[in-house]
C-alpha cells in the first residue's frame, strides 16, 4: 500500500519549470533583502535608544576612590557561580562575591584591578580568605591613574600561583629509564 501511495505521489510530481523555478528564486531573494534590511534598520535605532536608556554613550566615568572599609585588590583567578579568587595590593588573599546587579554585565577576568568591600554580616574563618564584594571593576586607563596618584602600587602583589608557576620548572625530573 505505502509503496503504491509513494509511486503514484511520484509520478503526480513535477519539477518546475524555468520559469516557476525564477519565481521561486526571485521570492527567496526578495525574502532575504527584506529580512537583512529589517534587521539593520532595528539595529540602527536599538544601539542609540538602547545608549541613552543605560547612558553609556562612550562617557567616561568619574574615577571611584576607596573609601576606608574598602580595599583595591587583583583578581586571581574564577571560582565559577559568581566567585572570583583575588589578593588584595597589601597582599591578603580574598574571596570576592559579584553581586547580582553586575552578574552577566561587567565581565571580570584574571588581572583584572576591582574595588571591593568588606562584608560586614560575615567573618571570616581563622585560615581562610576573607570574604568581600565587588563594588567596581576598573579598566587599564583607570588603573593608571590610580597609580598616578599614587592609590595603588606600582607593582602587582605576588600570588601563590605566580611563586608556583616560576619555580615548577625547575624542580621537573625526567627518568629516561621507563
Amino acid at each position: 500500500q505505502l509503496v503504491k501511495e509513494a509511486t503514484w505521489i511520484l509520478r503526480r510530481c513535477t519539477k518546475p519549470n524555468r520559469k516557476e523555478y525564477i519565481k521561486i528564486v526571485q521570492a527567496v531573494v526578495m525574502g532575504f533583502l527584506v529580512m537583512g534590511f529589517v534587521g539593520y534598520f532595528t539595529k540602527l535605532i536599538h544601539i542609540p535608544i538602547n545608549n541613552i536608556i543605560n547612558d553609556t554613550e562612550g562617557e567616561k566615568r568619574e574615577l571611584v576612590f576607596k573609601d576606608e572599609d574598602q580595599e583595591y585588590a587583583y583578581v586571581t583567578k574564577s571560582l565559577g557561580n559568581g566567585r572570583l579568587s583575588a589578593i588584595s595590593v597589601k597582599g591578603e588573599k580574598l574571596r570576592v562575591h559579584i553581586r547580582g546587579k553586575m552578574r552577566k554585565k561587567v565581565w571580570i577576568n584574571p588581572g583584572n584591578l576591582v574595588l571591593v568591600s568588606e562584608r560586614e554580616f560575615e567573618t571570616a574563618k581563622e585560615g581562610s580568605d576573607r570574604n568581600v564584594d565587588l563594588l567596581i571593576r576598573y579598566t587599564d586607563e583607570e588603573e593608571a591613574q590610580l597609580r598616578k596618584y599614587g592609590e595603588i602600587p606600582d607593582t602587582r602583589p605576588k600570588t601563590d600561583e605566580a611563586v608556583a608557576d616560576e619555580g615548577d620548572d625547575a624542580n621537573i625530573e625526567f627518568n629516561a629509564d621507563l
